[in-house]
Parts: structure tokens; C-alpha cells; sequence
């Protein structure tokens, strides 16, 4: 019945799409499957929202995963550093010791300034090469915002006095103070976006 089912959608989908956008749309259709399989079977949600989950729109004021804009890396982009971190508790993207939902971290990538003078704590426009805006990349539903959410934490790279605004994000199940040396324990927290994710970014863990 599956072998059915899947046959009969590829040939409903592929007879009005290109062949590159019915591969991709059938690619987000499995990579929601993986991820989030009850919600996208159960829930009356998309394939796009079932794999970045929420705060995916650009409207909704997130920064973008740096994973989205780093060619599926995710570490801060060439022309950024580690700026601060926060901790989300409760996500199902890092699982404690005993298997449940455990404390996941992000860290804000900062883009550098390239004035030398003028700036404080944040460079003026003119002086970064990185603007403001939204991410409308088709390909992704990661839409979330790229140096758009001027502020910062302040934990990492303190002798880095001037900055712009976040230009990305990358996420770990460790702490950024055990992965950089630059970055300092002082903790801060955001459990809102514990449930954040992007396709480019590994699913829950098990």
C-alpha cells in the first residue's frame, strides 16, 4: 500500500512541476517525514513548517541559522565571530543523560566592522559589508533574518569592542564556553526558541 501511495504521489506532483522543484518539494516532503513525522501526519501544518518548526518567517524577528547561509555549515560565516550565547532548556535537539529533551545553545555570529573609528558598541551601516535583510532563498523555508537584530550578548570575544548586528546563528548540544576559548560561562536564556530548527540542520534526537 506505501509502494502505492508513493508511486501515485510522484505521479500526481511530477505532471505539473519541473523536475527540479518536484525533487525538491518531494525532498522537503521526506526530510518532514524524518523530522517531524506526527506533526506533519497528524497536524494541519506544512512540510516547510514541520521541518524549521517555529520563528521561521522573517516577520517573527529571528536571526537566520548559519547552517542556511554558510553552505550547510554550521559555524560562523567567513567576516564574522562568536559574539555571545544563550541557552534554550527543554529541546528535543539535545537529550540529556537519561534521553529526554536536554539544554540546547546558540551562538550569535557577529558581522566585523570595517570602519576603525566612530563605533560604539555597533558600527554604523556604512561601515558593514553585511545589510539588513530578510532570507528569500526558495530553496529553504529557513526565512529568519540576516544582521538585521542589533544587540549582544557579550560573553565571547570581549576585546572585540565594536560589532554589527547578528548575522547568523549556529547551534550545539555543548557548551560554547567548553567549545571557544574566547567565550565566557556568564549564562543567559531563551527557552522560546528551544524547538528552532532548519533543513540544513541534524533532526531530534533519539
Amino acid at each position: 500500500m506505501t509502494k502505492t501511495l508513493v508511486n501515485r504521489t510522484i505521479r500526481v506532483m511530477s505532471r505539473h512541476e519541473s523536475r527540479r522543484n518536484f525533487l525538491r518539494k518531494f525532498a522537503l516532503v521526506g526530510s518532514a517525514l524524518v523530522t517531524a513525522p506526527l506533526d506533519f501526519l497528524l497536524k494541519p501544518v506544512s512540510a516547510y513548517a514541520a521541518v524549521c518548526g517555529p520563528g521561521a518567517e522573517c516577520n517573527q524577528g529571528w536571526s537566520v541559522f548559519c547552517c542556511t547561509v554558510n553552505r550547510g555549515v554550521n559555524k560562523c560565516p567567513p567576516g564574522t565571530f562568536v559574539g555571545g550565547w544563550w541557552r534554550a532548556s527543554g529541546s528535543s535537539y539535545c537529550c540529556d543523560s537519561g534521553g529526554g529533551a536536554g539544554s540546547r545553545y546558540y551562538i550569535d555570529c557577529h558581522p566585523e566592522c570595517e570602519c576603525t573609528s566612530g563605533c560604539g558598541p555597533f558600527c554604523t551601516s556604512s561601515c558593514l559589508a553585511c545589510k539588513c535583510r530578510c532570507n528569500n532563498v526558495s530553496s529553504t523555508c529557513d526565512r529568519r533574518r540576516i544582521c538585521c537584530n542589533v544587540f549582544r550578548y557579550g560573553q565571547c570575544h570581549t576585546e572585540i569592542g565594536c560589532s554589527g548586528g547578528v548575522a547568523c546563528r549556529v547551534v550545539t548540544c555543548t557548551p560554547p564556553y567548553v567549545l571557544f576559548d574566547s567565550c565566557g560561562s556568564s549564562l543567559r536564556t531563551d527557552n522560546a526558541t528551544a524547538q528552532h530548527t532548519a533543513p540544513c540542520l541534524s533532526g531530534p534526537c533519539t
